[in-house]
């Protein structure tokens, strides 16, 4: 009985923490709308794009209808196979046609450099091609970038339209979990890195820190630079983009999907700070055995334990659907059944594990990423 009360206090730590974390998430949605004198910044905006013409389609459509004006927007074409350049030309874009990808260069680093290099603004913002915006999501980005400085970087809200979508529940959930714990201890944790989604940053301050070439080789470029924003001296500011901007980060379906997590979450994980990895690894295990136990008591059975575990399990369905709701449109259905979720996303990092250190390469959108040449500069990336 020690045990069973030990184990019902730990799993209500970890689901509170988790709770709390979700409500110091601030949401650009918040940023106080006060006057921005609009000659002061000249924004250059920035999206690497490699086969999005769809998604173009619907990003620069959203930009077009800001009710701040962008100085350029840049779309740099990674070597697309469908209508990604023109489809920027017909928005009006500016349209960089990328070289050959350099030796030791990733593509969307590499996309996100040369954007840079040919901007003519002085702020930064750097945009992945499935986000779209809300019509005052530039104006709260330039007010926020106006009160913090730094680096800004947001974390944009899932819209999902397809059920297999919403697989990606716990990945997003972790994801967030995982940079946002430094909200609750700022003085012992700093952001383990940027989300890759959304950035801004003054241009000057992105070349002093070198930029996407300083991270060339890096498969999570996103951590990677706004790591070296703090190296620096520069802060990182988190934000979610609920009711600001969002993404559909998977539309083409369930192995897109797979592929997508695989690519790189495994070294995501391994690359965080080590106090953030070890509380969601607690989280995850307490968010497991709760539907575990419960299954274990009802074949006992054992009453007391079904009654402590029915209880752990739905206040975690509420923190996680609490969760969710921040992240995306999810509903309450991945939360009510978390446990199948759950199992989804540790298969998927088992297989990103298998990947990344067995086999060493990884796939994305037709690259393939030999991960055995870059062996000792994960292993320095994982010490950072």
């Amino acid at each position: 009985m020690i045990f069973n009360i030990s184990v019902f206090l730990l799993s209500l730590f970890f689901a509170l923490i988790a709770y709390v974390t979700f409500t110091k998430i601030p949401l650009l949605k918040s940023a106080i709308k006060g006057k921005i004198d609009n000659y002061k910044y000249r924004i250059s905006i920035i999206i690497p794009a490699r086969n999005e013409e769809n998604n173009l389609k619907k990003l620069l459509a959203s930009i077009r209808q800001q009710t701040m004006s962008a100085y350029e927007v840049i779309v740099v074409d990674d070597h697309s196979e469908d209508r990604t350049a023109a489809t920027a030309f017909s928005f009006g874009a500016k349209v960089i046609k990328a070289p050959e990808l350099p030796k030791n260069w990733l593509g969307k680093s590499w996309a996100c450099w040369l954007g840079a290099l040919k901007a003519e603004g002085n702020l930064l913002i750097f945009l992945d091609a499935d986000v779209f915006l809300e019509k005052d999501a530039l104006l709260r980005l330039v007010e926020i970038y106006e009160e913090k400085r730094g680096l800004i970087s947001v974390q944009p809200f899932h819209f999902m339209e397809k059920n297999e979508e919403k697989l990606s529940a716990f990945f997003n959930l972790i994801l967030s979990l995982n940079l946002s714990l430094s909200f609750l201890a700022k003085k012992i944790l700093k952001p383990a890195g940027a989300y890759g989604p959304c950035l801004v940053c003054h241009r000057q301050d992105y070349f002093n820190v070198g930029g996407h070439q300083a991270v060339r080789d890096k498969i999570l470029e996103d951590i990677a630079l706004g790591r070296r924003f703090q190296e620096k001296g520069l802060s990182v500011h988190l934000y979610g983009g609920m009711d600001s901007l969002s993404f559909r980060m998977y539309p083409q379906g369930f192995w897109q999907l797979v592929e997508g997590w695989t690519k790189n979450f495994a070294l995501g994980a391994l690359s965080s700070n080590p106090l953030s990895l070890i509380f969601c690894l607690g989280y995850v295990t307490f968010c497991l055995s709760a539907p575990l136990n419960l299954i274990k008591g009802l074949i006992a059975p054992q009453r007391s334990m079904v009654i402590m575990n029915l209880i752990i399990y739905f206040i975690y369905a509420g923190q996680i659907n609490f969760a969710l709701s921040r992240l995306g449109n999810f509903g309450s259905f991945p939360a009510l059944f978390y446990p199948v979720f759950l199992i989804f996303f540790i298969l998927i990092f088992f297989r990103s594990l298998f990947y990344t250190y067995c086999l060493r390469n990884v796939t994305w959108k037709g690259r393939k990423i030999n991960l055995a040449k870059r062996e000792s500069k994960i292993k320095d990336f994982l010490l950072f």
